[in-house]
């Protein structure tokens, strides 16, 4: 059975904000992974959805 799909609509500060922790390279690799997803995930850019 397919997992779930969610529906992500991040703000831009909120896309801002996992940026930063995704480049800095001082964030935990868990939180670094979550971030990465929920932007690939992110239906309002080009690259999401």
């Amino acid at each position: 059975m397919p997992a779930k799909k969610y529906k992500v609509a991040l703000s831009g500060e909120e896309r801002q904000i996992l940026e930063q922790l995704t480049t800095t390279g001082k964030t935990a690799a868990y939180k670094m992974n979550r971030a990465r997803i929920l932007l690939k995930a992110d239906e309002h850019h080009a690259d999401g959805g």
